[in-house]
């Protein structure tokens, strides 16, 4: 390991400082916590969410002299020399051998203390890869809890033991266990129990995608019994859709889980969203969006008051760049209140309300209440009611940033929807500042990632002759899909003075962004094309997904 000085090592909070990640103030903010609570600083700054986990990783590896790296892959058999209970005790997780070397990637920890573990253990030299804590951790005890576990066979011999328990004698409790770790080794953001005449299937949604993963005897609708009693629903009323939810720990993670039943033909559907509980944040440029758009959203999202909507379908990200949005800002000097429905991520410096419908407790209602407390930015889950659109400009116009989300399908769309909704034109044109619309396309699997020759409909959709293109060709990191992750795709609209206009004349669409192209709106297909020719993602993808032309 090539290390710096001691000397010459500035502290970490002088880093993050420097750097521009935090400003003097949060520091000073985190110490008065950290005196009480009694957590490292790197740390509670990551769960105020005022830097992600990336970022401090990132600035200690500079501080340590040793290379960031994101997500390694993990040879089993050098894993195997160690241990769960050892790694996480100490933060670390052997990769893979190097010579004579064993590549470690560290998380929270001593590379001084590591090193010496691995010299006693295997009596070999280290290389050092830094990574975001979060990441080592979730991978040690995913690595090895799937080593101790295999989790398909267990599940197998679970519906073997459930479907032989006439008496019912035997809880589904370690069955819904093993679905929920395989969703979390599967980076599955659903899980959906569907019924059919002879079985039931078990889907898991990964990368926006449904996979099938088993199927199930009908006699095992007692699982499906068990979870609506977890998630305090009425487990008798099968006539009717429901809602609930639970809380667990899975893999030492906690995770809030949103369930959702509904009646179909062969008995009820249900439906499982997994809500990590953990408050780190990635910035936008981690999340994929292009440095130069970065910069756009950041001075729409400093503005002192306005309107800020991010657009799409469900399922394309809008909550996350939502989130994303609040790391712009100086949070520990503005008075920030959101409410949700429901809360995805935690921001422990903001105020978070959650929508609750039989309280009466709804989007329009909680802005009612908000403009009493003094807020300088909110943060509305979902515009979707005119009473909820008439207080969010009500709000933006009377000084307050507020951030939301519309349900449409196109940047023009705002405009119609928001005067569908009761909004006049007047209001929209003077208190909208910018809209995002966005979709997510999968990532090519970076392990098996392959050039190929260009099909004449790939170069006719590109514009340009190109002799070769990438793909996934399958493997076991994306379970043969050839994807892995997802990327943005997305255009930034900035309202300026000609389109306030525009939009108060009533102009057509093709106006609209005739100005906008005029004041430097790039087009959808114009990332896409650039993700497709960088080998980020492929043509099908894109189709797939945001369906261009």
């Amino acid at each position: 390991m090539e290390s710096v000085p001691a000397s010459d090592r500035r502290s970490l909070s002088r880093m993050l400082v420097s750097s521009g990640l935090v400003t003097q103030v949060v520091i000073d903010y985190a110490r008065q916590k950290q005196a009480v609570e009694g957590q490292r600083l790197g740390r509670m700054l990551v769960e105020l969410g005022f830097i992600s986990a990336k970022d401090l990783a990132r600035q200690l590896a500079l501080q340590r002299g040793i290379e960031f790296h994101d997500l390694p892959a993990i040879d089993p058999e050098v894993a195997a020399a160690f241990n769960r209970s050892l790694c996480l005790t100490h933060n670390f997780l052997p990769i893979r051998r190097e010579g004579d070397k064993l590549r470690v990637w560290l998380g929270d920890a001593s590379p001084e203390t590591v090193a010496a573990i691995v010299q006693r253990r295997v009596g070999q030299d280290v290389l050092f890869w830094q990574g975001d804590f979060f990441a080592v951790v979730d991978a040690i005890h995913q690595h090895y809890y799937f080593q101790e576990n295999p989790v398909e066979k267990l599940i197998d011999t679970e519906i073997r033991r459930l479907s032989d328990d006439n008496d019912h004698a035997y809880s589904p409790t370690r069955l819904l266990e093993l679905v929920l770790h395989s969703a979390v080794r599967e980076r599955a953001t659903d899980v959906h129990i569907a019924p059919t005449a002879q079985s039931r299937t078990v889907l898991m949604r990964v990368d926006g995608v449904l996979r099938p993963m088993f199927a199930m005897p009908p006699s095992l609708d007692r699982l499906t019994a068990f979870i609506k009693i977890k998630a305090e629903m009425d487990a008798s009323e099968q006539r009717l859709p429901q809602d609930g939810s639970f809380s667990i720990h899975l893999m030492e993670a906690a995770y809030t889980i949103r369930v959702s039943t509904m009646i179909s033909e062969f008995g009820e559907r249900i439906a499982l969203r997994l809500l990590p509980e953990r408050s780190d944040l990635d910035r936008l440029q981690d999340l994929g969006f292009l440095d130069e758009d970065v910069a756009e959203m950041e001075r729409a999202f400093a503005r002192p008051h306005g309107l800020v909507l991010i657009t799409g379908p469900t399922g394309s990200g809008k909550s996350t760049t939502l989130h994303a949005a609040l790391r712009v800002q100086p949070l520990v000097e503005r008075n920030v209140l959101t409410v949700e429905d429901p809360v995805e991520y935690r921001v422990p410096v903001a105020c978070q309300t959650e929508v609750n419908r039989r309280a009466g407790y709804d989007f329009a209602s909680a802005m009612r209440h908000f403009l009493r407390h003094d807020p300088d930015i909110i943060l509305v889950g979902e515009i979707r009611d005119p009473e909820t659109a008439r207080a969010a400009l009500d709000a933006s116009s009377t000084g307050h940033l507020v951030l939301s989300t519309l349900h449409v399908g196109s940047i023009f769309g705002v405009v119609p929807r928001l005067r569908l909704l009761g909004v006049d034109a007047d209001s929209v044109a003077e208190n909208l500042v910018a809209v995002i619309n966005q979709r997510l396309v999968r990532s090519i699997c970076p392990h098996c990632k392959t050039e190929r020759p260009a099909t004449s409909a790939e170069q006719a959709w590109l514009g340009r002759p190109v002799a070769s293109l990438f793909h996934g060709v399958g493997c076991e990191h994306c379970r043969g899909t050839g994807y892995r992750g997802r990327v943005p795709v997305y255009e930034v609209l900035t309202v300026r003075r000609e389109l306030a206009d525009a939009i108060v004349a009533d102009a057509p669409r093709a106006r609209l962004r005739e100005l906008a192209e005029a004041g430097g709106l790039k087009p959808m297909a114009q990332l896409a094309r650039h993700r497709v020719l960088a080998g980020e993602t492929t043509l099908d993808e894109v189709q797939r997904s945001v369906g261009l032309d």
